[in-house]
C-alpha cells in the first residue's frame, strides 16, 4: 500500500509539472500574440498592398510598352475609378518606397523577436532540467523526512520507556534518600550521645583529679607547715625527707602516690599572661613527673624549652644567603630548640641551626622524588615529616637517620601534619583525599573523601581543619568521616596555622587577605589587608606568633607584612631582603628569630635586635 501510494504520488507530481508547464507556454503565448497582433495585421496589409501595386505596376508596364502615350489615357481609364484616389505615378512610388521601409523595419523587429523567443526557449529549457533536477532532490528529501519521522516516532518510544525507568529510579532515590537521611539522624544522634557521655566522663575525671590535687597539696602544705627549717640547712637533707615522705606516701596507698613528686624547673616570666597562660605557667612551675628513679636524690634538673611569653616583631635582617638549588616552598622551627628546616624544588629536606643569627646546616634529608611543599616537626623535635609532589609524605628520624614513606594519594600531596603524637600523622592531596597515617606501620588507616582540592590541613584534640581551593574551610571529626562545620571565605585558601592553645586559626587566601577564626564561635573574628600585600601563589604560608599577638605573611613582591591581632592594624613590614615572592615565613618558638624563604632560593633570619 506505501508502494502504490507512493507510485500514485510520484505520478501525480509528474503530470502537475507537466500542466503547469503547459499552463505557462498558454499564458505566454497569449500575451506575445496579443502585443504583436496589431504588428501582424499592419504586415498583411501592406503585404497585401505591395502585391496590389507590384501587379499595377507591372500592367502600366506593359500597356506603356504595347501602345502610345496618346492612348494611355483612354487603356487605363477602365481601371481609373480604381486609381482615382492616387495623384499620380510618383506619389505612388513614394508610397511604395514608404512600404517597403516599414517592411523591412517590420521585419527587423519579427528577427529580434524569434531570437528572443529561441532565447527565452532556451531558457525554458534549462529550467525544465532543474525542475527535474529539483524535483529528484525535492523526493529525495520527502523520502529523508519519512526516515526521519519514523524515527522520531521509535525516539518518542524509547523517551516514553526512558521516562518510566527514570521515574522508577527517581521514586527509589527518593526513598534511599530518606532512608539515609534518617541513618544520618540516628548516627548524629548517637555520635551527640556519646560525646556528651565522653564529656561526662572527662568531666567526672577531671573533678577526681581535681580533688586528688587539692588533696594532695592540702597534705604538701600540712607537712610543709609542721617542719621547721632553717636557714643554714642542708638541701640534701631535705630532699631525703622529701623522699621519705614520699615512700610513706606509697606505703600507706593514699591518693597521693598517683601523683609524682615535684621536680626542680626554670622559672619563666609571668608578665602579660593570660588567665590559661598564667595557669600553663603555674602548672609548669609545679610540674610532677613519674622517671623511674622516682624523686632521686641524684636527679638531673629537667630543663624545660624555652617559651616566649612576650613576642615583637622583627625589626633587621641578621642573615640573608641562597641556601638551595631551587625555589623554597616550605620551611618550620624545632619546637624545642633553634633547630630549623626548609625544603622545596629540589627534592631534599635541610636542616639548620642558628647560631649567633646565620643558618648552619647540620643535615641534609634526602629520599623525594618530587618537590617539597610542606615541612612539620614532631612534638619531641626528633622526627621531621614532609609533603611531596610525588603523591607521597616521607619521616625522617634525625637521631637515627632512618626514613619511611607513605604512599597512597594519586596526586601531589600538598600537606603533612602530625596527629597530636608521634604516631598519627594527617596527610592531604591535590586527589581530593585526607588520609589519617599510622606512622609505626606506614600504613593508612583512614581516608576522606573531599569536594574540592585540599591546599592545607592541620590538627586538633578532636578535629581536623582542612582548606580548599572552593574557598571553604571544613571542620572534620576525629572520630568518623562527617564534616561538622564549614566557613566560607572569599577567595580560595592557601595555608592554615593553629596556635597552641587550639583556639584560634589563622588562614591565607587569594584575595590578599587573612581571617584570623575564633574555633570556639566557629566564625571569622577578624581579617587582616594592607596596601601592597599581595598572596604570591597557591600555597603562601602564613603563621601567628608564638604569644599570638602577631599575624605573619610574605607578599609577592619579597615585603614581609606583620599585623596587630589584637587591634587588626598593620604593625610593621620588612622590605628590602626579598626579591622574589615570599612563599613561607616561620617564628621560633622563644620568640627570638624569624625566617623567610622565597622563590628565588633565598632564606632570610630576622631579629628584633
Amino acid at each position: 500500500m506505501q508502494g502504490a501510494d507512493r507510485r500514485a504520488r510520484d505520478t501525480g507530481g509528474k503530470t502537475a509539472w507537466k500542466l503547469h508547464i503547459i499552463r505557462q507556454l498558454r499564458h505566454r503565448d497569449r500575451a506575445q500574440h496579443g502585443n504583436f497582433q496589431e504588428f501582424i495585421q499592419s504586415y498583411n496589409k501592406l503585404l497585401e498592398k505591395s502585391v496590389f501595386l507590384k501587379d499595377l505596376t507591372e500592367k502600366i508596364q506593359t500597356d506603356r510598352a504595347q501602345s502610345p502615350g496618346s492612348h494611355h489615357a483612354a487603356r487605363i481609364s477602365p481601371e481609373g475609378l480604381h486609381i482615382a484616389g492616387y495623384k499620380d505615378a510618383d506619389t505612388l512610388q513614394e508610397e511604395i518606397s514608404d512600404l517597403r521601409c516599414n517592411n523591412g523595419e517590420l521585419a527587423y523587429q519579427v528577427c529580434e523577436l524569434s531570437k528572443r523567443v529561441q532565447e527565452r526557449d532556451e531558457e525554458l529549457k534549462t529550467q525544465k532540467s532543474s525542475i527535474s533536477y529539483l524535483s529528484g532532490l525535492v523526493e529525495d528529501h520527502r523520502h529523508q523526512c519519512q526516515c526521519l519521522e519514523n524515527e522520531v516516532v521509535q525516539m518518542v518510544c524509547s523517551n516514553a520507556d526512558l521516562k518510566e525507568d527514570y521515574d522508577q529510579l527517581l521514586s527509589q532515590r527518593l526513598l534511599l534518600e530518606g532512608q539515609l537521611h534518617e541513618a544520618e539522624e540516628e548516627q548524629r544522634e548517637l555520635i551527640e550521645g556519646l560525646t556528651k557521655k565522653k564529656a561526662m566522663e572527662a568531666e567526672q575525671q577531671n573533678n577526681i583529679n581535681e580533688r586528688r590535687k587539692e588533696e594532695m597539696w592540702t597534705l604538701l602544705v600540712k607537712k610543709a607547715l609542721r617542719k621547721t627549717v632553717s636557714a643554714e640547712g642542708d638541701v640534701r637533707h631535705r630532699n631525703s625527707t622529701d623522699l621519705s615522705d614520699c615512700s610513706s606516701m606509697e606505703m600507706s596507698g593514699s591518693p597521693e602516690m598517683e601523683e609524682p613528686c615535684p621536680r626542680k624547673t626554670r622559672s619563666q616570666s609571668m608578665i602579660a599572661l593570660g588567665p590559661s597562660r598564667f595557669m600553663g605557667a603555674l602548672r609548669s612551675l609545679f610540674d610532677f613527673r613519674k622517671p623511674q628513679d622516682m624523686c632521686s636524690v641524684d636527679d638531673e634538673w629537667y630543663h624545660a624549652s624555652s617559651v616566649c611569653v612576650i613576642c615583637c616583631p622583627p625589626k633587621r635582617a641578621l642573615y640573608s644567603k641562597e641556601i638551595h638549588d631551587s625555589e623554597i616552598h616550605a620551611v618550620k622551627f624545632s619546637p624545642k630548640s633553634k633547630m630549623v628546616a626548609t625544603g622545596g624544588a629540589d627534592r631534599v629536606v635541610k636542616i639548620w641551626d642558628i647560631v649567633g643569627g646565620q643558618l648552619h646546616c647540620q643535615q641534609v634529608l634526602q629520599g623525594c622524588n618530587g618537590g617539597i611543599t610542606s615541612i612539620e616537626f614532631d612534638p619531641s623535635g626528633v622526627q621531621v615529616l614532609a609533603a611531596s609532589f610525588d603523591g607521597s609524605a616521607h619521616l625522617w628520624k634525625l637521631d637515627s637517620k632512618s626514613s619511611d614513606k607513605m604512599t597512597g594519594h594519586t596526586g601531589k600531596v600538598t600537606a603533612a601534619r602530625f596527629k597530636m603524637s608521634t604516631y598519627r600523622a594527617v596527610t592531604c592531596s591535590m586527589d581530593r583525599t585526607i588520609r589519617e597515617w599510622d606512622l609505626p606501620k606506614a600504613a593508612c588507616i583512614r581516608c576522606i573523601s573531599v569536594p574540592s582540592y585540599c591546599s592545607d590541613v592541620v590538627c586538633s584534640d578532636s578535629y581536623m581543619i582542612s582548606g580548599h581551593h572552593d574557598k571553604k574551610i571544613r571542620f572534620w571529626d576525629s572520630r568518623c568521616r562527617l564534616c561538622v562545620r564549614e566557613v566560607t571565605l572569599e577567595e580560595k585558601v592557601t595555608s592554615l596555622y593553629m596556635e597552641q592553645e587550639q583556639t584560634q586559626l589563622l588562614s591565607c587566601s587569594r584575595d590578599d587577605a587573612l581571617s584570623l577564626l575564633d574555633l570556639r564561635m566557629g566564625s571569622v573574628r577578624m581579617v587582616f589587608r594592607a596596601d601592597g600585600f599581595k598572596c604570591g601563589c597557591n600555597w603562601t604560608k602564613a603563621i601567628l606568633s608564638p604569644d599570638t599577638s602577631y599575624s605573619m605573611a610574605g607578599s609577592s613582591d619579597g615585603t614581609i607584612f606583620i599585623w596587630n591581632t589584637r587591634t587588626g592594624l598593620l604593625e610593621r613590614s620588612l622590605a628590602g631582603e626579598h626579591s622574589a615572592s615570599v612563599n613561607a615565613v616561620a617564628w621560633s618558638m622563644s620568640g627570638d628569630y624569624v625566617v623567610s624563604v622565597d622563590r628565588a632560593k633565598k632564606a632570610v633570619v630576622w631579629s628584633e635586635y
